[in-house]
């Protein structure tokens, strides 16, 4: 029996004689030269005469193609993208069969137009080599987003060249979670294009993540007028949710948040970028002069519809560069307020009702957590929620990841079934029977992963990621928080 990861569409064995495979050349074709060169590499066979060979067919579907293999192997596929995913399961084939193959016919295509994966480098910062990596093992997985989360409360990673600060001052942190060590790290424009070049070489879109108002400490480190009070703050050191948040009331603020979407807008071209608008504490807004006097000015009855004003401006000034926004499925009481093309990465189990969303549920999808959190069976239970549900996005918070190493770990084997999800809409029950080939798959892609033991843990075992997990509540500040918005308070009360 053939495994693959995706399961294929499709699947017939034509006839029994197996045809060996002593060197590999590809005939004329769409890919880019990275496809073919990662092809190539990951075969470890000379070339030779021409024995993959592509065929075009209009008629198919964005992804879909036709695999036919025997002495020559046959694909067909009407876009880049469909002879690139023929290549990632005719890789599997060889992988089992050692290159000698059985003639056989795949038919497949992708069933949600939106398969991702998010990677935070606002925490810890992740090298251009690292990134590529990612990228790269997306595409073994038939992914198709990478959502590129750059902003953060510790650490801004991208360069503006109108805002200089962010970078020099705003990509570094005096300390991280559990060590006292300055930390920092950003990618310069040429890097970022570099990035998207080479993403867009796997057939994978970037959607960069600018978050507001929100996970904005870095910002106003670099630029306190960016805040309500205008206070002298560090970039965060520590996790958890910080209460200065950009101002909504002063038109400087947007003219900030306009300025950085100009050159994001440059540097990534693709039609998505996510706008950020989760975790947004009130405290400031409530007490700040311009953010009352742009509620009065607006009819806004609180802050909370402030926030939905503010979301919606940001990805109107999005749509009219020709962006489709996306912000997090946070709960607030003025979310109906939002309108209705400002898409939503949720990470509830919910639907969106009537508003296209990317599923990123945090009860399967959010592979920063420990398996006794999160395993491996929860994620291959997980169903998509009913809606206008484009497709589903495994996100990696790096709080507590901060090299390929623990990211690997706790990437795989997840993102087997989220991927699987992703192609074919569900998982299939029996996904661990084919953890076998998968492991060594992953293996030979360079991939560690974590053994099936730590992925589906006994409760003894569940409980001790957890507490492991929990220590980071001995580095959570949120007594800090406490004396801050009395600090404010007392700002307040003198303006």
């Amino acid at each position: 029996m053939i495994k693959l990861v995706p399961q294929v569409d499709e699947i017939k064995i034509i006839g029994e004689e197996k045809f060996a495979f002593t060197h590999i050349s590809l005939g004329k074709n769409m890919l880019s030269q990275n496809a073919i060169d990662d092809f190539v590499s990951f075969c470890r066979l000379p070339s030779g005469d021409e024995n993959i060979v592509f065929a075009n067919d209009n008629s198919l579907c964005d992804g879909e193609y036709i695999l036919q293999t025997g002495e020559i192997v046959t694909i067909t596929a009407g876009d880049e993208s469909g002879q690139f995913y023929a290549l990632q399961t005719l890789k599997q084939i060889f992988f089992q069969s050692d290159f000698n193959v059985v003639s056989l016919e795949v038919r497949d295509k992708p069933v949600c137009t939106v398969r991702g994966f998010m990677l935070d480098v606002g925490r810890y910062f992740f090298s251009v080599d690292d990134v590529k990596t990612i990228i790269r093992r997306m595409a073994y997985h038939k992914l198709n987003l990478f959502h590129f989360h750059l902003t953060e409360d510790q650490g801004w990673r991208i360069e503006i060249k109108k805002y200089p600060l962010l970078t020099s001052k705003g990509s570094i942190r005096r300390r991280t979670n559990f060590n006292r060590t300055a930390y920092g790290g950003f990618y310069t424009q040429k890097e970022i294009k570099e990035i998207v070049d080479y993403a867009h070489s796997f057939c994978i879109k970037v959607m960069p993540e600018f978050d507001v108002p929100g996970h904005s400490r870095a910002a106003i480190a670099c630029y306190p007028k960016l805040s309500c009070f205008e206070r002298e703050l560090p970039v965060a050191d520590h996790w958890g949710v910080k209460h200065d948040v950009l101002c909504a009331g002063k038109a400087s603020t947007m003219e900030f948040v306009k300025g950085v979407l100009d050159e994001l807008f440059e540097m990534l071209p693709d039609e998505y970028i996510h706008i950020g608008g989760d975790e947004v504490p009130k405290h400031r807004w409530n007490l700040c002069p311009e953010c009352n006097k742009k509620m009065s000015e607006l009819g806004l009855k609180n802050a909370d519809e402030l926030q939905a004003w503010f979301m919606n401006t940001v990805k109107d000034y999005c749509a009219s560069h020709g962006k489709k926004a996306f912000m997090w499925s946070w709960d607030f009481d003025a979310v109906d307020l939002l309108d209705n093309d400002l898409g939503i990465t949720n990470c509830s189990d919910n639907s969106c009702n009537d508003r296209e969303f990317i599923d990123a549920s945090a009860s399967a999808c959010y592979i920063d957590l420990p398996y006794g959190r999160i395993s491996l069976d929860d994620t291959i239970r997980h169903k998509i929620p009913s809606g206008k549900c484009l497709g589903i996005e495994t996100t990696l918070w790096t709080e507590f990841v901060p090299d390929m190493h623990k990211a690997d770990m706790m990437t795989y084997p997840r993102l087997g079934a989220v991927c699987e999800i992703g192609w074919n809409g569900e998982c299939p029950q029996d996904f661990i029977k084919k953890l076998d080939f998968y492991y060594s798959y992953l293996s030979r892609c360079g991939c560690e992963s974590s053994p099936l033991v730590t992925a589906n843990p006994s409760k003894i075992r569940g409980a001790a990621q957890n507490i492991w997990f929990e220590r980071r509540q001995l580095t959570w500040q949120g007594l800090t928080n406490i004396i801050d918005d009395k600090k404010t308070e007392k700002l307040a009360k003198k303006v």
